[in-house]
């Protein structure tokens, strides 16, 4: 093939963007494609700090997504989050929450958002803590923002109580919404599990987080919060600067039009915020936006969402965030949010779900996530048919087409163990339910995946339940790789879009959807003709043995198909070689599928599932040069920490990107299906990257915004008699910010212009390591009359891993080698980037801190500071030494001449300069230090 010289295909992207047509040249279409759904971890019981150092291990796993818990201060002592507390603190070194502090929280969303991940937080806005209305509470000034209408003398309130903020109850004790058939049973005003229930729809207007003492419309302070405090700035929007015009349309369930302004969050300077009177549904509204202005999310979880009026989030709650994300590329879009509701999927949709011109509100599919475990734990006497009738999915069209839906098996509340209570117990093999996994992947619809990292102790409390140990491709427990849930959502990325089609009617011997399902995934080319991606095949039974379907197709007569998975080829699963790795479509366009069960003689390896898919490039991804390697962290670190890939590390002033691509299936014969073009994004993509004058996909492209094509070298495969595609793309380094970097590189299987892209996704990390990390000396004293002193330092970019702090290096000594830089001189970390440490020893005289900072790669940095200890008043010129000079120069300052600097002739501090001076200071002169 006649090599595509830099130059050459350079012009041609030039011609290609300003022609539009870029997107068939990369093989895709330009419209975007509803069930491109990146695949969302909800990432649960883990520290932010150990998230953030984890977030390889996700990206590399293939995810896209995260579901966080709720990030704010909780009522109590390592909770979980939900009994909400103080939703403007995120913890602090002295009180953090269970997950850590504020930077933290930031710093590991700034992380996630490297990797390209869309951040989802959990948000609780239907209730407070547990239900309190003891006077003691009461003169504490209750729950930060929120009035309880405390009488004056506090007097303990009943549930016939005037709350303020909150619902009271009746006679008969408070509402409850937990139990429609228990008493006092109310949706929209009861407690749930004790938690006390927000009004949103009172109107008690306060500045909710006050600045300044004596203004009349500030809430009532109580003892220790609702106190006013400068700070609280950061709570308001800064209205000095113009402010968005929001047009609510409404909605059929709550018409009419409702106009709002928003003024943004100021992120970079908190304290231009100000402060107005607002209700509770204005706090709320605040937080909300606060949470997508100043720490970008790009969506929510909607805590027991059909607890609160619909009323609030149609009207208030999607006015407050509507267009509040900002995309990689500039433009600005609706954050997603998805709800919790245990409902029936008509009520859910009918009340809870808007996804117009204006929101963007989803659910949880929460029945179809029941059915599903109903299936795993039935053992072969379920019905798939339960399931698909269960979908959220069925409640908008009547059909399961992925237009609605969370997907998932598992969640926080209904996991593969536990009780709530305590901490779970690890999952059995079995209760993983990977066929159910399997199916959540590979339908229509946006799939999720529970992951308890198991990373956090409370005292007690709820307790997430479990969810898959094995969501990041390491069995925690033995500590053996198990990439069966990693492998899935690579093959979501790559065969997951377009309608669904079950084909389990087309088996003229078995139709039912008893133990087995098949669909495939198709798009429809019109006049009766679908391209199809691929064929799952799910069983559900846990005895020994096969299943076996004849079912028709829509893929062409003749077509290869290979399975995917790799449980065709595993050995425990097929000892007998009886499943195909290999299908070939008849002339009717049939296959004959055989189906492992769960169960292989005595051997229960949960792989009931089969993936059965065109062809997708093979290939390997380089880094070169690399100047060495982040290890993996050892077996033995705790597994909620431990990351499980090595890194290279870059530190020359270039290094290439490189795709070595082969022939997905070389029983194919040729090369006719072999890749046909790849292209690469670093980060979030949107970076002139290969020199071309612009990105060169934008993000009107529904598959691959932010991309780049390779122009160093671009030989693409298919149509050739090659035996390798080559791409491969220089880098100048200087473009890249020492720290972590995120590569994703994507391999298109050659197909029609009209056929939905088919690919496979090559995802490396890099460690960039050039300058060395950043940090200084927070307000360092330079003079000082003590024998100690603590010294507080801040770290400027994410890279350090570690800090010392060394009093007085000798000259011609290196301070980043031992003993200078061990354990014994090591800074104390106090925050994300704020480290500490007290300096002891000092003597009189001229001293220096050394500072060295180290990145996780071992390449330091040092920083010094000079500082004077003044430890005798003798040493008047303060060079460190008691001579003449000292006396030379405190009799001209005492005659009225001038004086060193930050000294004066008052020598004994009694206001007046006279004899007693200068007899104070001979006498000191004379007895030296």
């Amino acid at each position: 093939m006649k090599q595509i010289t830099q130059s050459s295909l350079k012009s041609s992207l030039r011609t290609l963007v300003c022609a539009g047509l870029l997107a068939s040249f990369a093989g895709l279409p330009l419209p975007a494609f509803a069930d491109d759904n990146p695949v969302i971890l909800a990432w649960f019981e883990t520290k932010w700090t150990d998230m953030e150092r984890r977030v390889p291990d996700f990206f590399l796993a293939g995810y896209g997504g995260v579901w966080m818990p709720p990030p704010v201060k909780a009522n109590s002592t390592g909770s979980a989050g939900y009994d909400a507390f103080d939703r403007f603190d995120l913890g602090s070194p002295a009180s953090p929450t269970a997950y850590g502090t504020e930077q933290y929280f930031k710093a590991v969303i700034d992380e996630l958002h490297q990797a390209n991940a869309e951040v989802y937080i959990d948000a609780v806005l239907n209730h407070n803590s547990g239900r309190d209305g003891s006077t003691g509470f009461q003169n504490y000034g209750g729950w930060p923002g929120f009035w309880m209408a405390p009488a004056t003398p506090a007097v303990t309130k009943t549930s016939t109580s005037n709350w303020g903020d909150f619902h009271n109850g009746n006679a008969s004790g408070y509402y409850q919404s937990e139990n429609p058939g228990g008493s006092n049973y109310d949706l929209y005003r009861g407690d749930l599990v004790g938690l006390c229930d927000i009004a949103q729809e009172s109107n008690n207007q306060f500045i909710r987080h006050p600045v300044a003492a004596g203004n009349p419309q500030n809430i009532p302070a109580g003892s220790g919060v609702n106190l006013p405090n400068p700070l609280n700035t950061r709570c308001y929007p800064d209205r000095n600067v113009a402010s968005m015009a929001v047009v609510n349309p409404g909605t059929s369930r709550n018409p009419g039009t409702n106009n709002f302004s928003f003024y943004p969050y100021n992120a970079a300077d908190p304290s231009t915020g100000d402060p107005v009177a607002d209700n509770t549904t204005g706090l709320l509204m605040r937080w909300s936006q606060w949470m997508c202005d100043v720490y970008k999310v790009d969506g929510f979880r909607l805590d027991a969402i059909k607890h609160t009026p619909s009323w609030f989030w149609d009207t208030y709650f999607d006015s407050a965030i509507h267009n509040r994300r900002i995309l990689p590329d500039g433009r600005r879009v609706t954050p997603f949010s998805f709800g919790e509701c245990v409902e029936s999927p008509q009520f859910t949709y009918s009340n809870y779900i808007r996804k117009d011109a204006f929101g963007n509100r989803d659910a949880l599919d929460i029945n179809g996530s029941g059915s599903l475990r109903d299936l795993l734990n039935s053992a072969g006497n379920g019905n798939w048919l339960n399931v698909l009738s269960s979908h959220l999915d069925n409640a908008d069209d009547n059909d399961n087409n992925g237009s609605i839906g969370v997907n998932h098996v598992f969640s926080h509340d209904n996991g593969t163990t536990g009780d709530g209570g305590s901490a779970p117990p690890n999952p059995s093999l079995r209760q993983l339910g990977y066929f159910t996994n399997a199916y959540v992947m590979m339908r229509t619809g946006k799939p999720l995946i529970h992951h308890n990292a198991r990373g956090i102790t409370r005292p007690g409390g709820f307790w997430p339940k479990h969810g898959i140990t094995t969501a990041l491709g390491v069995d925690p427990v033995t500590n053996v790789a198990d990439p069966t849930i990693p492998t899935l959502v690579r093959l979501h990325t790559s065969y997951a879009r377009d309608a669904w089609n079950v084909l389990n009617s087309t088996d003229t011997v078995n139709s039912s959807l008893d133990d087995v399902i098949i669909f495939e995934r198709r798009k429809n080319l019109g006049g009766g003709s679908f391209s199809a991606n691929c064929l799952v095949a799910a069983n559900d039974r846990f005895d020994s043995g096969t299943d076996t379907r004849s079912v028709q197709t829509s893929f062409a007569a003749g077509t290869r198909l290979l399975e995917m998975t790799g449980n065709a080829a595993n050995a425990v699963v097929d000892p007998g070689n009886s499943i195909p790795e290999v299908l070939t479509v008849d002339a009717n366009r049939r296959v004959l599928i055989t189906i492992p069960r769960n169960k292989t003689g005595a051997n229960e390896h949960n792989k009931g599932f089969l993936v059965y898919a065109l062809a997708i490039p093979s290939g390997t991804l380089t880094i070169s040069p690399s100047s060495g390697t982040l290890p993996a962290d050892p077996v033995g670190a705790p597994s909620a920490r431990r990351r499980l890939n090595p890194i290279p590390v870059v530190s020359g002033n270039t290094f290439d990107i490189s795709l070595t691509t082969t022939n997905g299936d070389l029983g194919a014969g040729n090369n006719n299906n072999a890749d046909d073009n790849a292209v690469f994004r670093i980060d979030q993509g949107y970076r002139d990257f290969n020199a071309s004058g612009g990105v060169d996909i934008d993000g009107t492209n529904g598959f691959v915004p932010g991309y780049e094509q390779f122009v160093t070298q671009h030989q693409p495969l298919a149509g050739t008699a090659n035996s390798q595609g080559l791409y491969r793309q220089t880098i100048d380094t200087s473009l890249l910010a020492d720290g972590y970097h995120y590569i994703s590189v994507v391999a298109f299987r050659k197909r029609n212009a009209n056929e939905s892209p088919i690919v496979r996704e090559f995802r490396q990390v890099i460690f960039v390591d050039r300058a060395g990390a950043a940090a200084q000396f927070v307000n360092p004293p330079t003079s000082i009359t003590t024998t100690s002193q603590l010294f507080s330092i801040k770290s400027l970019d994410r890279n350090t891993a570690r800090a010392y702090l060394i009093l007085d290096v000798p000259d011609g000594a290196d301070p980043l080698l031992p003993p200078y830089s061990t354990l014994t001189n090591a800074c104390t970390r106090n925050d994300r980037f704020d480290w500490s440490k007290t300096l002891v020893g000092f003597t009189h005289g001229w001293h220096t801190a050394t500072l060295t900072v180290f990145e996780e790669s071992n390449k330091g940095r040092i920083y010094t500071h000079d500082f004077f200890v003044d430890l005798c008043s003798a040493d008047f010129n303060n060079d460190g030494a008691i001579d003449f000079f000292d006396y030379d120069e405190f009799v001209q300052c005492f005659e009225g001449g001038p004086c060193p600097p930050g000294q004066t002739a008052d020598f004994d501090a009694d206001g007046t300069v006279d004899f007693f001076d200068y007899d104070a200071f001979v006498a000191d002169f004379e007895s030296g230090c």
